[in-house]
This record gives structure tokens, sequence and C-alpha cells, in this order.
């Protein structure tokens, strides 16, 4: 390992970082050091309090940046594990070069310190440089530690910090640690040290399929190294023959591999804030990285452990002294009380969510059920199968104490979502949107939709039309004529036979009748034609869908596959035009903008936004805001 250390050399500035260079490119072939610089790549460079200044800071990026570019038939020739540069007077200006250096030691570089410089904050161009930086830690799998303490970083800092955090995947809750490794047994509760790792390393090594060159000892019993054997201190582990360099380096892409299951600033288990002139808009952004930034006792299982000695005292130090877990915002003397209580409320409601999903230690998997999303929400609790209880009695116990853990948890959320909103009605009042990316582009979008998109006329309520009601009418009493019965008594009824001829006769459908006397004239019928025509079924037309007639009223709804929107637009597609319009994506998910589009076409929010009237402007933004969703980041997952 070439620990680069220039700590104790009597120059500084500009003339540093070119000496610093030099050294860097001497490991690049044919240079003097490329040799043992393919025998042991790994670097760790340490230039702490140097004054390096933007200058200097210019020559080592760009040394640093040809020799982690240089992929040799050989190898590498810089592997880039810790990276020191505190006090040394950056300026914004050094944020693009470091990420690029960031982004080529992604799967060495374990850590970081940039403390005591003079990173912050205050345009445009300087938000572009910061939100570079951090998004050059997308692929970062093995960091321990970020340090930026001791920088006027300012609010917008963090504001840039919970959107970029936003965007990245969440961390599935029940991590490899929690299971245990197969191999090794469960991982306890405690930091691993190099020293452990190293043992560790050489168990599984003959656990696997190698070559013979690549074992270091064929006696099983010598490999076997119990957890008193490993600790610090102890000399054992350390007498065997160690891997040479070559092998050392043949590994890393390995070592590298097997911690990748997680990446980016969700995984760094310590991200260091104190004295960074924070103020309350900036703990407000902070609160919600802070709720679902898993603890570092969970993420140190995923990154490799660190050296004894001054880095395990170092990490002690931030988990007893600060009182923080994970994301050091301590000492900030800017952040007022109540900005403070809503921190504090943000670390509970963490630690409420994570020990809801937590397994117990002999969990039934398929009964489990885990979240992805990285904001805080309420957890629904399973009940346990009958199978896991041995009476009803304790299993009634239990459902009733989780009952109170559940109740307990959401007062938790009100609160906090109490102490968010005071935070938010004083920035409102204070600095307005414009302080705030998110708010200013949800603002605007609103307005736009509601030019392009004006909201819908309320619809009109179908009147039933009540059905006229049958009226059933008895039938008349039979009237007797007398005057009827008079003449059939006069004049009787013919002879049957005659009857029926007469009745066939005025039968129009019936044939005539034959004159049985020669002096009456038959007069002849004409014979009707009856014209057959053939009808054809015509060929079926394209129609719509057969659709339902409303019981009610009898309205038959008239289906279209237009939207009513503009140009017959669907939804999605305007919300995308007028995001893309906007460069919405920055700042808002794809569900915020839709909820935006949604609330600036329905009439009804007209409505609510009518009931604000009379409070002071920032309620009234705050109310609006709060009911589009748009008062936080969130990112699409």
């Amino acid at each position: 390992m070439g620990r680069l250390n220039y700590t104790n050399r009597k120059t500084e500035g500009l003339k540093l970082g070119q000496s610093i260079a030099k050294d860097l490119i001497k490991r690049i072939p044919p240079g003097t050091a490329s040799k043992s610089a393919l025998r042991d790549p790994v670097v760790e460079l340490d230039v702490t309090g140097k004054d390096l200044g933007p200058d200097g800071f210019q020559e080592v990026a760009d040394a640093l940046t040809r020799s982690l570019e240089y992929h040799g038939e050989t190898g590498r020739v810089v592997q880039l594990e810790e990276l020191c540069l505190k006090a040394n007077r950056l300026s914004t200006a050094c944020l693009p070069p470091l990420a690029r250096i960031i982004r080529l030691a992604s799967h060495e570089l374990r850590d970081l310190d940039i403390s005591d410089n003079t990173f912050t904050i205050t345009t445009a161009h300087h938000a572009d440089a910061w939100e570079e930086f951090l998004d050059s830690f997308a692929e970062c799998c093995v960091l321990r530690r970020i340090d930026l303490s001791g920088n006027p970083l300012g609010s917008k800092v963090f504001e840039i910090l919970a959107r970029t955090y936003s965007r990245e995947s969440a961390i599935e809750p029940l991590l490899y640690g929690d299971l245990g490794d197969p191999l090794l047994g469960p991982m306890q509760n405690r930091r691993v040290t190099l020293g452990e790792n190293e043992s560790l390393d050489q168990q599984t090594r003959n656990l696997s399929l190698v070559s013979a060159s690549d074992t270091y000892s064929d006696d099983d019993d010598e490999c076997h190294i119990t957890a008193e054997e490993g600790k610090v201190g102890s000399g054992v582990g350390h007498d065997r023959k160690s891997p040479g360099k070559d092998q050392r380096q043949n590994s890393l892409p390995q070592l590298a591999a097997e911690y990748a299951s997680i990446r980016g600033l969700r995984s760094v288990p310590y991200l260091v804030f104190a004295n960074t002139e924070m103020t309350d808009e900036g703990g407000l952004h902070l609160s919600y990285v802070l709720a679902c930034h898993h603890p570092p006792d969970r993420l140190l299982e995923h990154v490799p452990p660190p050296r004894p000695g001054h880095q395990v005292q170092l990490l002690d130090a931030y988990d007893n002294e600060t009182g923080c877990q994970g994301l050091i915002y301590l000492p900030n003397d800017q952040v007022s009380s109540p900005a403070h209580r809503m921190l504090e409320l943000s670390e509970s409601a963490r630690q409420h969510l994570l020990d809801d999903e937590r397994p117990a230690q002999s969990p039934d998997y398929s009964e489990i059920h885990f979240k992805r999303s990285p904001s805080i929400r309420k957890t629904s609790i399973t009940q346990s199968s009958p199978s896991t209880s041995t009476s009803g009695s304790r299993r009634r116990s239990g459902t009733k104490g989780e009952q109170q853990e559940l109740t307990s948890s959401e007062a938790l959320h009100v609160e906090l979502d109490r102490a968010r909103s005071r935070i938010q009605g004083n920035i409102l009042k204070d600095t307005g949107v414009q302080s705030n990316d998110l708010w200013r582009t949800a603002l605007r979008m609103l307005g736009i939709c509601r030019i392009l998109c004006p909201p819908k006329p309320p619809p009109v309520e179908e009147v039933p039309i009540p059905k006229a009601k049958e009226v059933q009418l008895s039938p008349a009493p039979p009237v007797q004529d007398h005057t009827q019965t008079a003449n059939d008594a006069a004049f009787p009824a013919l002879p049957k036979a005659r009857t029926k001829a007469f009745v066939g006769y005025l039968d129009p459908w019936a044939p005539p009748l034959a004159s049985k006397s020669a002096n009456i004239p038959v007069t002849p019928q004409p014979r009707k034609q009856v014209l057959k025509v053939k009808t054809t079924t015509p060929s079926p037309l394209p129609t719509t869908s057969p659709t339902s007639v409303s019981p009610k009223t009898g309205a038959v709804p008239v289906q279209s596959s237009r939207s009513e929107l503009p140009c017959g637009l669907p939804e999605q597609a305007w919300a995308r035009i007028i995001g893309e319009y906007l460069a919405a994506d920055e700042f808002m998910s794809r569900k915020q903008q839709h909820t935006v589009l949604q609330w600036a076409i329905d009439r009804r929010t007209l409505a609510k936004e009518m009931e604000s009237l009379g409070k002071p402007e920032s309620a009234q933004i705050w109310k609006v805001l709060e009911g589009m969703g748009c008062l936080a980041y969130e990112g699409d997952i």
C-alpha cells in the first residue's frame, strides 16, 4: 500500500501541488515508480493543512485523474482508497475536478475528508457544481465517511442534498447482515476491524474454488480462527504467509463486487455536516434525509472495516460524543430550538420505522412485507400466523402490543408533521417561495396549467325524470239496448246454411261464392299480387362499444377516446408537455407534475383556495403546496 503523506512537508500551496503531481505521474509507465505501482496500486493520499488553494489542487487533480484513468496490460497504477484534503483553502471551483476523481475511484474510495475548507453555495453556478459533486457518489459502494464539517455551506446545500438523495434507489430494509452469512454465521452487532477482516478473507478463500497457487495453506485447522483470535492486538492471524502484491491487486475487483449491493449517498454510514452554517431551512431539508437514512450499525456491514487505531476512534467519537447516528449535524449554532426539535423527531421517526421493519431473530420470511419508499409513512403490521404462537391468549396480547406501538408511531408522525409545517410557514413568511426550487417550480406549473388547461366546468347533475303512472280503467258495465231487443224479436235470425254463405261472402279473404241464381250477377274480385322483396343484411359498420343506459334518466352516455383537455390530449401528455417546458424533471417527480395538473383542472380546488382568503399569504401558499403534495422532494420509484 502506497501511503502518500505530505503533512510533514515544508512546502505549501502551488509548489506542493506540483510536487504531488510529479509523484503521481511517476507511477504511470514508463515512470520510475511504475513497477512498484503495478505491484501495489493502492494509494492513500493525505494532504492535511498545506494550503493548496484552487491552483495547487488543480495540479493534484489533473495528475490524479491521469493516473486513475491509466489501465495498462498489467493492471492499474493507482487505486485511491483514502483522500484527505482537510484545511487546504479549497473553494467551490474545486468541486468539478473533485467529482471526476470520485467517479474514477468509486469502487475503491473508502474515506473522503474535505473539512475546514471554503466551500459555499451562493450562485446558480455554485449550485450546479455542488449537485455535480453529489451526483458523483452514485456508484460509490465501499465509502465509509464523507466529512464536510467546517465549511460555510449554507442552506442551499441541504436542499440540493435532499433532491439528490430522493433520486437514489431506496435501500431494502432487510440487509444482508440481518440474514447472516451462510459461511461465517450471523453478523454480530459490533464494528469489525481490519485484523478480523484479513482472517475472514483467508477463511473464505479456502472455502472457494481457487487454484493451488492462490491457497495460503492446505491445513484446514490453520484457517479456523475464532472471534477471540481475530481481535485487534492479539497478533494472531498475521504470522501466516500473506498474499503477494499481485494477488492483492487481483482481489480488489472481487472486493468491490462483494460490497456492491448498495450504492450512493444512502450507503455511506457517516455523513458529517457539523459547523456548516446550517439554518432552519437547511435543517428542514436535512430532516427528510435523516428520517430515511439507515443508522451506521447496519450500513457498516456493507463496507470494508476500518483500520484499528485512529479511524476506529474517530467513528466511535461520532457515535458517543455528538449524539447523532450516521448524519452528524451537531454542532450548528444557527439552528433554532424548534428546528432542533424537528431533527430530533426525525431521528425518532427513523428509529420507529426501522424497528417496525427489522425482523425477529427467527423470522418467517414468507410473512414479512417490506416497503421500498424512502419517505416516512405508517407501517402496516401483519399479524403472525397461528403456528408462531402457542396459545390464543398470547396471540391476542401480542396484537394489543402491536396496536399500542402503532399508535405511538402515529402520534410521533403527527408531531413531526406539525414541526415541519411550522418551519415551512416561517420560511414562506421570511423569504417566500423563491428560496425553494421545488416550491417555485410547482407554483409556476400551476399557473401555466390553468392558462392552457382551464378548470373543467362543474358537472351537471342529472335530474331523474319520474315515470308516468299507468292508470287502469275499470270496464264500464254493459248497457241494455231495449230497441235492439225489440228488433231481434220482430226479425228472427236466418237459417244456419244461409248464415254461413252470407258470412263467407262478406269475408274479404274468402273466395267468391258461386251464384245459385243466374239472375244475380257476380262481381269478379281482383286478385292481390304480393311482391316478394329479397332482403340482404347490410355490412356491419364500425360502431363504438355498447353503452349502458342510465336506469334513472334513460340517457345514453357518449363515449369518446378524446380527452376534454385542449387538443384532446390526455392528462399525462399535458403534464409531460408543461413539465418539459419548465424543466420540471430537475425538481419535481412525475407524480408531483401530474398532481399539479389535476389540481389545476379541478374546479373544486378553487373553492378550497377561496377558503384561505383572509389568512396571511404564506399560509395560503402553504395550503396550495400541501394540497398538491409539493412541500418536499420525492423521487420516481
